[in-house]
Parts: structure tokens; sequence; C-alpha cells
């Protein structure tokens, strides 16, 4: 059997204790550089929170996020009531604020601080024993919303008799919100639109009425997914449906710019009346406020609804009419 001669594997050993130690030196390097990395990880929920001390020793804690909602307000809810397609106020953690569907304005941190801490310490919102303040079923109620110091609130400020120390301050809370907001304000622009579709069997028959132009998907098909199909009426030929009349959808529709653009085209306007085989359909472009747009959730409100429920969003193809209801 061959053998190397001494020097040579001497000189092999060598090589190869050289090349660990190269690499070996090279993995302490890269570790040492990587320690010493300046740039501290990334957090959004300490970057996004802003926590201030008011009027009292207990520290306010909110998000400070241009899509966070801190305070927002409806107006509904009564078996007899109207339908709302948006929220009366939505303030944002940001400081900008949006007033129904049309008007932005913006506060300062301080203005936006001095709110919440009235709303905290002044009227103890937050530590209500009852969040309920509404006796009369069949009539309408403000609902305030919070979402601030780790909580989320529901306040309902209608008619009632009882806890009227609460009652007031609740009153005044919600006059304090509205007098915060009495700034310059401009037209809001929204970056998206949604579809709301419910069939109308009371179209305008004086007027022209377009045909849907859209082949993406039907009218048939968006007013079942929002509104589902229509209840048969054994009384008249008149059939109805309270969905986007009285109550809201169960699911509503992402627009893409093109598609909004077609629709507002044919319509003139931002609701209107479309034909579809014979059949009449009342559709609304719905704008989307910022946190709508983040969440997939639009904020509407509907008569006999006790609490706020967000409406599911759609981003994608609408779904198909089902097989029984199609037939």
């Amino acid at each position: 059997m061959d053998h190397l001669p001494k020097d040579d594997t001497s000189a092999t050993g060598a090589k190869t204790r050289s090349v660990f130690f190269i690499l070996a030196c090279c993995g302490l390097l890269l570790l040492a550089l990587s320690s010493c990395d300046p740039t501290p990880p990334s957090s959004s929920s300490h970057t996004q929170n802003r926590t201030f001390t008011g009027s009292s020793t207990q520290p306010i804690t909110y998000s400070s996020s241009p899509s966070d909602v801190l305070i927002r307000t409806f107006y509904g809810g009564g078996l007899n009531g109207s339908f709302s397609f948006d929220p009366q106020v939505s303030i944002y953690g940001d400081g900008s604020y949006i007033l129904g569907l049309d008007r932005q304005g913006k506060l300062t941190t301080e203005e936006l601080q001095q709110l919440l801490n009235a709303l905290v310490n002044t009227y103890g919102l937050l530590n209500f024993s009852q969040q309920r303040f509404s006796d009369v079923q069949d009539e309408n109620a403000t609902f305030l919303e919070l979402a601030f110091n780790g909580k989320q609130e529901e306040l309902v400020y209608g008619t009632t008799n009882s806890n009227q120390d609460e009652y007031q301050r609740l009153g005044q809370a919600l006059t304090a919100i509205n007098e915060a907001l009495k700034g310059s304000t401009q037209p809001y622009k929204a970056s998206a639109v949604s579809l709301l579709v419910r069939q109308t069997f009371s179209p305008d028959l004086h007027t022209r009425i377009p045909s849907w132009p859209l082949a993406d998907f039907t009218l048939a098909q968006a007013a079942i997914y929002e509104c589902g199909p229509v209840p048969p009426d054994e009384t008249s030929q008149n059939a109805e449906t309270a969905c986007l009349k009285f109550v809201i959808p169960e699911h509503a529709i992402l627009l893409n710019g093109a598609q909004a653009q077609s629709i507002q085209g044919a319509l003139s306007g931002s609701q209107g009346d479309f034909t579809e085989q014979d059949l009449y359909y009342t559709v609304f472009l719905r704008p989307l406020l910022p946190d709508e747009a983040a969440s997939k959730m639009l904020a509407m409100f509907g008569s006999d609804q006790e609490i706020f429920r967000g409406v599911p969003l759609l981003s994608g193809k609408v779904p198909p009419i089902p097989s029984q209801t199609a037939s």
C-alpha cells in the first residue's frame, strides 16, 4: 500500500487547519456584526400607541393609527327607525375625523387628548354601571362606540328614567364630541368604493333605466349574495325585502377602480336603478371609510338593531347564485 511522504502529510494537515480557522473567524465576525446592528426590532403595536396623563393620575392610552377608530356614533336601531348607510361621526387615532361620508377634518394631538380626557375623566364613560339608556324599544337612539384604554365600549343614548346621573353625563359627552368637531372641513375623498344591491319592485318607469354594465357578475348574483333571496309574498304581487331599506345587508362587495367607474358612468351619480333580464335592482355606491378598507367591514346601522355589527366586505369573485335559489 502506498503512503504519502511525511512532508506532504504535514502540509495537508496544515492546510486543513487553516481552512477551519478562516471559517471560524468568518463566523465570529458575522456574529459580532449582527449583535451590533443598530436597527431595533419593529413593533407596530408600540409605535402606533400613545399614552398621556389627563386630569387624573390614571394614564390614557390610545392607538394613533389613522385607520383605527377611537370614537364613532350612529343613530338608529328602533323598530320603526331608519336605515343608516354610514356613521354620524368617526374619529381616528391620528386626530382625523369624518362626518358621515361627506366631510373630513383634523384635530391636533392636543385637541384629541383633551376630548379623550373629558370622556374618561370628566364624564367617566368607561366606568358606567350600565351601558344602555333606552327604555322605548321602537324609537331610535344614538350609539356611541369607544375604543381606547384597552377597552371596547358601546353606550346607547335614547329615552330612559333610570340612572339619571350617568344618563345626563352621557348626553353631555355626546355634546362635547360634536362641539369638538366644529373646525374647518373639506370634502371626504374615499380610496375605494363598495357596491350595495337590492332587488326593487317599484322602479321609476318614467325615466330611462340603464342595463347593468358589468360582465364580471350579474345583479342577481350581487343582490342574493348581499341580501339573500326575496321572500315570497302571499298577499300581493309586490314582493319586498327589508334589506338596504330598513336593515343592514349580510355582505357587501368591494369594487375595483374600473368597475366603480363603469357603474358611475351609467348612473351619473352614486345611486340609481338598473335593469337585468326584465328585473330591476337599486344600486348604491358606498365610499369606504379608512378603517373599513383595512378591516374589510362596513360600518352601517339598521332598524331593530340593538348593537353595532359590521357588514363583511368581499374582495374578490362574487359567488354564484345557490342552485336551490336559481331553480
